[in-house]
């Protein structure tokens, strides 16, 4: 086992942002989660980053219940949201040795340095990425979070600020961690045609109303890894709301 929620709900005041959500995330597999804005998509992944207290429900990696041992389970799991912070005095490698030091992790500048040549980022180290681009901050977030070698790797809209080269070799890396044994799970827009995700998540309105394998969705019609998200996203969307209509 690695991850799992169970009867996940999160509201804020009368709005409810997730709705009873059941969900497991096998030791090494992928799974993106789609849902049209509001859907609920970045609530999941930060709920079970816990950074938001779910109203009920229980979240639990690798049988650990997050409410019970929350420093151990986060130790575990690491989120890249959509939009990283960052602090304004710090630079590059800064950052990074506070990651290191916070994870009590050694022996991490290697990976670093290669992390940072492969996305383009490496001459920067002394610079701060409060002044990036969006695209730069989210390399940067990835690779803080990829040092610390998480068992549970949640990323919000992944591809959408990165370049068409940055996209491949992050579809290829999260392959290989998941090979390797790491569990991952993105919300996104976009996908690479490369690294094809295991599962294939739907939320409408808060709600999980598609958990599938992407080899059956493909089998089934004419569909392109790259035209998957928007492809399934319509179909879905379109047979629920005929069914609640």
């Amino acid at each position: 086992m690695r991850g799992a929620c169970q009867d996940l709900t999160v509201k804020y005041g009368h709005f409810v942002a997730l709705d009873h959500i059941n969900l497991n995330i096998p030791e090494g597999q992928s799974a993106i989660v789609l849902g049209e804005n509001g859907a609920g998509k970045s609530t999941l992944l930060r709920t079970l980053a816990g950074w938001i207290r779910p109203t009920n429900g229980r979240v639990a990696i690798n049988d650990q219940y997050l409410a019970q041992q929350e420093r151990q389970v986060r130790a575990w799991v690491k989120l890249v949201p959509d939009t990283p912070q960052f602090y304004s005095d710090l630079t590059v490698w800064e950052h990074l040795e506070i990651v290191a030091q916070a994870n009590h992790i050694r022996h991490w500048q290697d990976e670093a340095t290669s992390l940072l040549t492969r996305f383009g980022i490496h001459r920067n180290l002394r610079s701060f990425p409060s002044r990036f681009s969006r695209g730069m901050q989210y390399k940067l977030a990835l690779v803080m979070s990829l040092i610390t070698k998480p068992e549970l790797l949640l990323l919000d809209e992944p591809y959408g600020p990165l370049d068409p080269d940055s996209q491949i070799f992050l579809a290829k890396y999260l392959a290989e961690l998941v090979a390797s044994g790491v569990s991952v799970l993105l919300s996104t827009h976009v996908l690479p045609d490369e690294g094809a995700p295991h599962r294939i998540l739907v939320l409408e309105q808060g709600r999980l109303v598609l958990d599938s394998f992407v080899a059956d969705v493909m089998a089934a019609g004419n569909i392109t890894l790259a035209s998957l998200p928007h492809n399934v996203l319509t179909r879905v969307l379109a047979k629920v709301r005929a069914s609640d209509a």
